[in-house]
Order: structure tokens, then sequence, then C-alpha cells
């Protein structure tokens, strides 16, 4: 039976399939299967079926009324299971996304930024020190050292281990306190106290504190065996640190020359004098030892990277340190003495122009500096210029002389002082003391020290077709003024010397014989050495040489030679200086020394303080060089505004002599024996 002939199963809507054992239908019977009779069996061929008995049904219940229609309820959503293939596929491309990402950081760590944070990596390990170096020292021309560095330390702690292993930190700064205070580097005070150790030792976020700078080895022998209170051991002192090499500046010397010498700040910095001005080849350069660290503790095979340090060069001077002293003892004397507010000499050598000493009063100790005053610490002879008043003269002199204008027996017109000097307006020049006429020669006029007599001889250019203040002005700027002396010194003036456009009426005068001008003294000792040294001017200079690192010395470049006026002409000057000492109305006659031959000038001029912006007190000057025929040593002294006596003469030619004598003995000068030019300093009839 095909299933178009089945009837249709309402439930489905299907063609009814056939039960299990039941044959289907054949085509053309009946659609219904023989009814058994009431006994159960069959009805046999032929005989007609017995109708079932018709069952009797209820009466049907009438139809309700119909009830009002309901309202839709709320559909609630059907929940359907997701599909399992989807979600994991999305879970694998979420899994591989993060992988990709995982993969790709790791190729940038490994491949890209492999360096970089390698890099990273050891500075976060790594641990710096830093190798000081050793300052150069500074020598005397003997070799005598003047400023050396010895071994010293600086007390370091980690403020970590201290918090860690001591259990009374008041105690530990307590102790540290007293040793410092009691260290011989800290005689004259500085050393950290017990309130400024606890601080550092205590102080957060760091694992390097510096307790204590330059201590001597004896000193940090003493800070190892500190019997402290520690978790660690009862004999130690654990966290605090004294292997960071850190030399200390030393001056054997103490006060010798130290305007000079200069002296360095805690850092090993030069900051005056010598040490500040050749500081860069003092100093050297520091090293680094660099190495990897956990917790502050080396990492052993991790190796070391060492930068060494190079030490400063030692630089040796043209100072003698006996004539240094000699220079400071008999400055500090006078200072003294005389009351006077300060005081410098310069002791130079005549053929080299070298500075054999340079003193200074009042001074300081470059020792213990932080006890020293202030105006104390520089040097006065270069960076304090003045009028330096008749020393001057001999410039005029000279001039007068080279450009043939006058001779040093050339008599002058008598002149009286006061005097009215020049035409429109007239100006009143004075002689340092009131007299009638006077009849000098130009050696008269420089032996008796006249301000007139010197305007007197600069009239004389220009009868002779030459522009008086042009050709002094020349000369005062061959001679030095006006200009450094090209050493180099911290601090350092040229002096004032404005052009002779800018002069005044009274300057046109005052210059002639050193007032209205400054130079410092060393500028007015060059000045000397230039007559002295036959009329060449060499540059003043400090510097000897160096010695390389095998220690063959090395001179210092030969410093500028200018001449100035001609031997000659210097060799008349020096007999003019001579008849300052020796004539019996010369100003210089406390200058002499038993058995040489001295030439030399005496100066007072006016003195201006800036603070005051006016004229207070006098400079009393002597400068001078022996022997006057063999010129070996030049020596300038001043003193500023001594109280009393304050003539050049009484204040300044008794130091020239004291520091000469020495000087001439210690370099060995033997006299030379020849008598003093007889130059005459009058003619007529002498008046005064």
């Amino acid at each position: 039976m095909s299933d178009r002939d089945r009837p249709i199963d309402p439930r489905t809507g299907r063609p009814r399939q056939p039960s299990k054992g039941q044959p289907p239908r054949q085509s053309g019977q009946p659609g219904r299967t023989e009814q058994p009779n009431r006994t159960g069996q069959p009805a046999r061929p032929g005989q007609r079926p017995r109708k079932a008995p018709v069952r009797q049904l209820a009466p049907r219940r009438p139809a309700p009324a119909p009830s009002p229609p309901r309202p839709p309820a709320p559909r609630t959503p059907t929940l359907r299971m997701g599909s399992p293939r989807r979600r994991l596929r999305i879970t694998m491309f979420a899994l591989l996304f993060a992988f990709s990402l995982f993969a790709g950081r790791l190729f940038q760590l490994q491949a890209v930024d492999e360096k970089g944070y390698a890099k990273a990596a050891d500075a976060g390990r790594e641990a710096t020190a830093v190798i000081h170096a050793s300052r150069g020292a500074i020598l005397a021309a003997d070799g005598r050292p003047l400023a050396v560095s010895v071994e010293a330390y600086d007390v370091t702690a980690d403020p970590t281990l201290v918090a860690k292993y001591h259990e009374d930190v008041d105690e530990l700064s307590a102790k540290l306190a007293g040793l410092f205070s009691a260290a011989p580097e800290y005689a004259e005070g500085g050393a950290p106290s017990a309130a400024t150790l606890r601080a550092a030792l205590t102080k957060p976020d760091t694992r390097y504190v510096i307790l204590a700078k330059k201590v001597s080895p004896a000193t940090c022998a003493k800070v190892r065996q500190l019997a402290v209170s520690n978790t660690s051991n009862p004999k130690s002192i654990v966290g605090v640190y004294t292997n960071s090499r850190d030399d200390r500046r030393t001056y054997p010397g103490g006060t010798l020359g130290a305007n000079l010498i200069g002296f360095t700040d805690g850092d090993g910095v030069g900051k005056a004098g010598i040490e500040q001005m050749l500081n860069a080849r003092l100093a050297g350069k520091d090293g680094q030892e660099s190495y990897q660290a956990a917790a502050g503790v080396e990492i052993p095979t991790t190796g070391v990277n060492l930068k060494p340090a190079v030490d400063g060069e030692s630089v040796r001077t043209t100072i003698d340190p006996d004539i240094q002293w000699a220079a400071d003892q008999a400055l500090a004397e006078e200072v003294k003495k005389s009351g006077s507010l300060s005081g410098t000499v310069v002791v130079q050598d005549v053929k080299t122009g070298q500075i054999l000493a340079l003193s200074n009063y009042p001074t300081f100790d470059p020792r213990h500096i932080t006890s020293a005053d202030g105006p104390n610490l520089g040097n006065r002879a270069f960076t304090e210029p003045f009028e330096p008043g008749s020393v001057a003269k001999v410039i005029t002199m000279s001039a007068a002389i080279q450009e043939g204008v006058a001779e040093p027996g050339t008599q002058l017109p008598p002149f009286t002082s006061p005097q009215r000097v020049g035409i429109y307006p007239p100006w009143v020049a004075n002689d340092d003391v009131s007299h009638g006429p006077w009849s000098l020669t130009m050696t008269g006029v420089l032996a008796k020290s006249s301000n007139i007599g010197t305007i007197e001889v600069a009239d004389l250019f220009a009868p002779h077709g030459l522009d008086r203040n042009q050709t002094v002005a020349k000369y005062q700027r061959l001679f030095g003024f006006g200009k450094k002396t090209g050493i180099g010194f911290p601090g350092e003036t040229g002096g004032l010397l404005d052009p002779p456009e800018k002069w005044s009426d009274s300057e046109r005068y005052t210059v002639l014989y050193g007032q209205g001008l400054s130079a410092t003294a060393v500028q007015d000792a060059s000045v000397y050495q230039t007559i002295a040294n036959g009329g060449v001017r060499i540059a003043p200079s400090l510097v000897a040489g160096w010695p390389d690192a095998s220690g063959k010395f090395i001179p210092a470049p030969a410093p500028q030679q200018t001449p100035v006026v001609s031997a000659e002409t210097a060799t008349k000057v020096s007999q003019m200086l001579e008849a300052v000492t020796t004539d019996e109305h010369g100003t210089g006659s406390t200058a002499k020394i038993p058995g040489y031959r001295v030439a030399g000038k005496t100066g007072t001029a006016d003195r201006y303080d800036d603070k005051l912006g006016a004229y207070n007190g006098y400079t009393a000057s002597f400068i001078g060089f022996a022997p006057t025929d063999k010129p070996q040593i030049v020596v300038a002294v001043s003193l500023q505004k001594p109280v009393g006596a304050h003539f050049g003469s009484e204040v300044a030619a008794p130091v020239f002599t004291k520091v000469m004598s020495f000087a001439l003995q210690s370099r060995g000068v033997a006299p030379t024996g020849t008598p003093p030019a007889d130059l005459p300093t009058t003619y007529g009839t002498k008046n005064y």
C-alpha cells in the first residue's frame, strides 16, 4: 500500500504506518479489518457479522455563555541553547589574540629592545664611586712645598644600615661628634655637631650621606675602632665607612706667602691666589669606578669598570721662600708699628722679571680659612691700585732724557713753592714743604722729590716740538701703567690711566709726579725693573715651570720683553736715583745699605678712599734696586694710611733696607766696590 492510500494520522498530518506484525492492506479491500464475533472468533466466510451494540451517550450539557475575551498573556522569551561550535570559535580567537600580544612583547624584549632593557637592568644594579684626583703641589723656586695634598678620607654612612643595626643613634652621633671635635684637622673649629650627625644618620630615602670631609687617616682609624651598641657586633661600627679617599690641602708654611699662594674650598677648588689662577692644571680630573651591586653590596664576578683619575700637575713658582719670609716679617712689623691700614712688599729679579717674594699684611692662615677676614684673603699688590706719587717721577725724567730735551745735570730755572702753573686757568702747585727759590739740576729735582721741579722738566718738551701730555702718556704706557701685567692673577687690575684728551687742567700737571692716575704695587715695581735692566721691560712672572710625568722640569715660556728706553738713558736715570740715597738732602737716605750702592725713590701721595669717595690719609712708598751699577734685585714697599709719620722715607724706606739687605745676602750678591756716581744736584748758592 502506498502512502497515498494510507489513512492520515490527525496528530502528525502524515499517513499512518502499519503496526508491527500487521500486514499491509491490499488494494481493493475495505479500509478496516474484520471484526470478531461475540465469541472472540473471527466470522467465517459468508457469515454476516453481527452489529455491535450501540453505546448510549449522555445528553450534552448546554453550552455555557461566552465569557469576555482574556487579555493576551505576556510573551515569555524562549531560551534557546547557543551553538557550542560558535562559542569554541570565539574563545579560540580570543586566546590566539592574547598569545599574539605576549609573543609580540616577548619579541620586542628579546630581539628589538634587547640591548636597551639589558642596559637599563644593569643601570639599576650599577653602583658608582668617584675616584678623586690628587691635586698638584705648589712648589717654591727651590722645590720646597708651599701647598701640598695629604692623604685624607670622607667619613660616610648608610642610614638604612644604621637604622637596622644601631639601637641608639643618639649614642652613635654623640661619640662621632666627640671624636671629630678632638681631631687635629678641626682644631680651629668646623667639626660637625651631634645634631648634624644625627640628622644625617637618620636621613630617609637614601643610602649615602657624608658625615665629615677630608679626615686624616688617624681619625679614620679611631672611627673604625669606635665601640657603640649595635645588634651586629658591639665592638665595631656598622653602616659608617672611611674608605672614600679625598685628599686634604695643607700649607706647610702657614701664613708664608698666603696671599700669593691662595687657598682651596672644601671641594678642593682653588678660590684665591695661585690656587685659583692655575686651578685647571693643579686639579686634574676625577675618575670613576662602577660595579654591579645588590642591596649596596658588590655582586661577585660581575666585573668592575674603572676610569682612572688623572692627577693634577705640580707647579714650580718663582718664589724664594727665604726672601718671602724676610719680607713677611719686615712688613708685618712696620704695619703694626706705624698703625698703617695695610702694606705690600714686592721683590723682583731684575734680569728675569720673576717675582721672588710678594708679601701682604694683614694676611691669613690658609690652614684655618674659616677664621680669616674677607678683606685679607686677596692680594693687594695686584688688586688694590693707588696713586703712586713721587715714585712715578722717574717716568717723566726718563722721557726727558730719552727724547733729548734734558740731561741729569740740566739746570732748571729757580722756583718756589707754592707756585702758580699754567696760563688759564692758573693752578697752584706745591712741594711737600713751602720754600723760597730752589736752584736744582734735574738730578736735584729727583733727589729732593720736587713736584714743581718735575713740572719744570716737563715744560722742556714743548720747546723741542713735542706735545708734553702725549709724550708723558706714551712713556707711562711703555713702562706698564694702564694695563695688566699679563700674569693672570685673580682679581688683578690694570690701574687707572686716562688718555691725555681726558686729563683735567690739574691732571695735566699731577700725572707728571704720580697723582691723578693709579697703579698696583706690581706695576710700580716693574717700572724700576725696566730702568735696572738697561731700559728693557720684562713682564713680571710667577711660574717658573712644570715637572712632566717623568719628573723632568719644563720651563715656562719666556715672558715678553719690551724696550722702553735706551741702555744709556737707563744708566743715567739709575745714577740719578742713586743720588736720592746718597745726597745729603736726598729723601732716601734711610734706604742706605752698608757696602752696597743703592738706587731708589721715595713716594708720598694723597690716598683716595673708594668708600668715602674722597682723599683720606696717605700712601707711603719706596722702590729701589741694588747694586746700582750691576742691578740684581728690585724691592717695592708701600704702606696705606700710616698714622703719624707718613712720608715714604720714614715708614717705607726702613722696610726696603731690611728686605733688600736680606735678599742680597741670601742670593749671594756681593758689593761691587765701586764709588757712587757724584751727580750735581744744585747750582749756584744753596738756599735749602
